[in-house]
């Protein structure tokens, strides 16, 4: 277990090697401890706090892993239509345009607005989880599966025999349902627990229609961010970006005294 980003993040490896595991398991952690310095809004140091403090026009170069951050980030606001937003706390009162740009060849942040307010708090976690992945993956760990406290999980190669990683999606065991994961990522965000806490981007008010969503996905950086989207997005929306996107799948819970509804399958 390692605290960070607000989170507990745990990792369980199969490995002939206990001692080996525990230096991988520990080398990644270490890599989680740069992601949060890097993408955290409140940490002095970071790359996100030297954004939020540029003015209109001014540029900054960030970490290759903030920028590649930030080009995902951008990936799913465009596939969205704007459900999910980095800079939502803005783009409610700031509807025309960007605002800020990424340079195509190098890790350079341009912002285009004054006051500009980013936050990396609904991808970081998945961020990470790829990034200590990635760590893993250098030490030859394969059979892995990675975890945010339990709203973000990434599974790599499933132990000896098993068909994946088993991990649950729903609102409880009585009305969720088993899924083993195997080399892909699910995430879940939600309004019961919190309240009201997921604002639509698009308008500034809380997101509406529905209460839980997961999201499964290639990477847990998509998921994460996803899982949000989908409760922007509600069910017809989050349909729709399914049939567009097969790789992803989608569950949602529509109020407090529904079931589980699956828009596609893991």
């Amino acid at each position: 277990m390692h605290e960070a980003m607000a989170t507990r993040f745990s990792v369980a490896v199969a490995h002939d090697d206990p001692v080996y595991a525990r230096q991988a398991i520990a080398a990644a952690f270490a890599e989680l401890d740069l992601i949060e310095a890097r993408l955290s809004r409140f940490v002095e140091s970071s790359d996100v706090f030297r954004i939020n403090r540029l003015g209109r026009g001014q540029a900054t170069v960030v970490h290759p892993d903030t920028w590649a951050c930030l080009r995902i980030a951008r990936k799913v606001e465009v596939a969205t239509q704007g459900a999910f937003d980095p800079a939502f706390a803005m783009r409610f009162l700031c509807r025309n345009g960007p605002l800020y740009e990424l340079d195509a060849d190098r890790p350079v942040v341009r912002v285009l607005v004054d006051g500009l307010r980013l936050d990396l708090g609904g991808i970081g976690k998945g961020f990470a989880l790829d990034r200590m992945a990635a760590r893993l993956a250098d030490w030859e760990i394969a059979s892995v599966l990675l975890s945010a406290s339990t709203s973000t999980v990434l599974a790599l190669d499933p132990p000896a025999g098993k068909p994946g990683w088993p991990t649950r999606v729903g609102p409880d065991d009585r009305s969720g349902r088993r899924l083993f994961l195997s080399r892909r990522a699910l995430s879940g965000s939600g309004v019961g627990v919190k309240g009201d806490h997921v604002i639509d981007p698009r308008t500034g008010r809380p997101a509406q229609g529905v209460v839980r969503a997961w999201a499964a996905a290639p990477t847990a950086a998509e998921a994460d961010a996803l899982s949000t989207a989908f409760l922007v997005l509600g069910a017809e929306g989050a349909r729709h970006y399914c049939r567009r996107h097969p790789e992803v799948a989608a569950y949602l819970q529509l109020d407090e005294h529904s079931g589980l509804a699956t828009l596609q399958e893991a």
